[in-house]
């Protein structure tokens, strides 16, 4: 019994080695034009659980899901944000398609897992839909616009000081003002600010 178990652990282990790509709903064949490609912003819908073969963790077990949350998932394929199961698995995939991506560890989380949910070796399936994709991604948001409370198209040290308490610091970043505040005037001016501040000016 001990080693009929032992063969079947291994069985597991070795049937999830490579990446597979199961396209089961909307097209499986399209124009270039409608093929997700490196280098494209695109949006998705997933669920991921660990896969039914895996040697590692709950086979079948959810850890998480866009559609629960009704928001898709926004990335740049290609440019490794996501594992490397999602940017070689979805490469080619057409607009509106809805597959299946078996992911080996080697190309999830690895033997390192992830959180509670995803232990290291696991395996891991996600059903997935491609929703739109485009070669530009979403528009810069405007820190500079959020930061200019008075409305000004100026920033001061106070204004820029409110933000990082926001996120629990007391101090400005040391060396921040300095080098924001190209001409010393004791202003940040729409020009000299260095963070994400939309395309132009008029959008103030």
């Amino acid at each position: 019994m001990l080693l009929a178990c032992s063969l079947l652990a291994s069985g597991a282990a070795a049937a999830v080695t490579e990446l597979k790509v199961e396209v089961y709903d909307g097209p499986k064949e399209c124009e270039d034009a409608d093929k997700l490609k490196k280098g494209e912003h695109v949006s998705m819908h997933y669920t991921g659980t660990i896969d039914k073969d895996s040697a590692a963790g709950t086979p079948g077990k959810q850890f998480d899901s866009s559609r629960g949350r009704g928001k898709t998932f926004d990335f740049q394929l290609g440019a490794g944000r996501v594992i490397q199961g999602w940017d070689k698995g979805l490469e080619g995939l057409c607009v509106g398609a809805k597959a299946v991506l078996t992911i080996p560890p080697d190309m999830g989380y690895g033997a390192r897992g992830a959180g509670g949910d995803i232990p290291g070796g696991a395996a891991l399936s996600f059903d997935v839909e491609v929703v739109s994709h485009s070669d530009e991604g979403p528009p810069e948001p405007n820190l500079f616009k959020d930061l200019d409370t008075d409305k000004d198209a100026k920033l001061t040290q106070e204004e820029v000081l409110a933000f990082f308490k926001q996120q629990g610091k007391e101090e400005l970043p040391e060396g921040l003002w300095e080098k924001e505040d190209k001409d010393k005037d004791g202003f940040i001016s729409w020009e000299e600010f260095g963070g994400p501040k939309g395309k132009s000016k008029d959008e103030l």
